[in-house]
């Protein structure tokens, strides 16, 4: 009981928690649609997944063009075996890269600065 408890964050009433959850949500939404813009560019069937986790990576997977994006999906979600579909989705973002005419290299960024770089993928 004891680690359950050292590990709860206090609720303090400065308030900074909200804020850095809606900074947070803002972030997401802006990078969803960001992820939009770039599905819609590479001729996917449904880019509004991009908003909805699960089926965002979906549409990641339609628009790097892999064969099974359902089965890619799917093993995503499991421990373990979400390694082998990390590496495909890495394959997934190069193929959109050289759909969309930009250079694989600036994923190697993308860990950093992934909202500027979804927007220059989207915008650029």
């Amino acid at each position: 009981m004891l680690p359950l408890i050292l590990a709860q964050s206090s609720s303090g009433s400065d308030g900074s928690s909200a804020l850095s959850s809606i900074i947070s949500i803002i972030i997401y939404f802006v990078a969803a649609f960001f992820c939009f813009k770039i599905y819609e560019k590479c001729g996917v069937e449904n880019p509004w997944f991009a908003f909805i986790p699960i089926l965002g990576t979906y549409a990641n997977f339609q628009a790097g063009d892999e064969e099974n994006p359902l089965l890619w999906t799917i093993l995503a979600c499991i421990p373990c075996v979400n390694i082998v579909a990390v590496v495909k989705l890495i394959i997934s973002w190069v193929n959109i890269c050289k759909k969309i005419n930009k250079s694989p290299w600036l994923l190697l960024l993308l860990p950093c600065f992934s909202v500027f770089i979804l927007g220059y993928f989207a915008y650029g």
